[in-house]
């Protein structure tokens, strides 16, 4: 075999000639380490876990790619970031859109007054009186009864009642005596020429008595006027001149009230009707 004898050029290292036996066994001792390492590419791009962070700053989480995000519904606020998902929370109304901040839904107005406080009305005073039936139906005639003093004894006030007459029905102010003395009576009944007076001589007394023990007097008047000068032991009211009517009972008179004695002067009666008792006149003097 020839020598090649010629000169490299300058500036050139020359390089170590390997023989190919020596390169072989290289090879050969290279081989196992090459078998431990991996291939660099698979058939499939490796998947990431779902518990792999992103190359943001740690524990915050990446946000999720625009287009997978749902676009929030008008007047609901977007949960922040961490808050816990709608399962999880507790029901509360729905926010208003018109402030900053989110304002209950209204109730209604019932809800939202409360209650008023009911008074008790006081019961209305009927202007009807109760109907009472004497034994017999009161006369036609009116008649009028005067005298200086007139008593009643054990006497009872039994309120305002309405009585049918023959001339219709009529209200009047209902007592029950034991007994009803009148000085110097003097009694009218009709009215114009057919009127009839009684009278009594001067400083006598007159007397209307229940009959038996136990008899009462029951008395129905119109109207009552005169000076009241006793009241069964009860101080007397001011003014002393009083003027009953079913349509003026003063506080005095209390209906159902116990029994008493009463005494009026100068007094002027005019009655509806009277039943039971009997009457004894003393000096009596008829006048037409």
């Amino acid at each position: 075999m020839a020598t090649d004898h010629s000169t490299p050029p300058t500036g050139t290292r020359p390089r170590p000639r390997t023989s190919r036996p020596a390169l072989c066994a290289l090879a050969a001792a290279t081989l196992p380490l090459a078998l431990h390492f991996p291939t660099p590419w698979t058939t499939s791009p490796p998947s990431t876990p779902a518990a792999t962070a992103s190359p943001t700053a740690a524990g915050t989480a990446s946000p999720p790619p625009p287009h997978t995000t749902p676009p929030p519904e008008s007047g609901t606020p977007t949960p922040q970031s961490g808050a816990p998902s709608p399962s999880a929370t507790p029901h509360h109304p729905t926010p208003t859109s018109s402030g900053p901040e989110a304002s209950p839904t209204p109730t209604t107005r019932a809800s939202q007054r409360a209650p008023r406080a009911t008074r008790p009305r006081p019961p209305k005073r009927s202007t009807t009186a109760p109907l009472d039936r004497p034994p017999a139906r009161p006369a036609r005639t009116p008649w009028t009864l005067h005298a200086d003093r007139l008593v009643l004894r054990a006497a009872t006030f039994h309120g305002t009642v309405t009585v049918p007459t023959a001339a219709g029905s009529r209200r009047a102010l209902k007592f029950t005596v034991r007994s009803l003395e009148a000085l110097d009576l003097d009694l009218t009944a009709g009215k114009g020429d057919a009127a009839i007076r009684l009278r009594t001589g001067p400083t006598t007394t007159s007397t209307l008595k229940g009959e038996g023990s136990e008899g009462m007097v029951t008395l129905y008047v119109r109207a009552l006027s005169g000076t009241l000068t006793a009241l069964g032991g009860v101080p007397l009211p001011a003014p002393r001149t009083v003027s009953l009517s079913p349509d003026s009972v003063p506080a005095w008179l209390t209906p159902a009230g116990p029994a008493s004695t009463i005494t009026f002067t100068d007094v002027t009666v005019s009655p509806l009707a009277q039943y039971g008792g009997d009457l004894t006149l003393t000096g009596l003097r008829l006048d037409s």
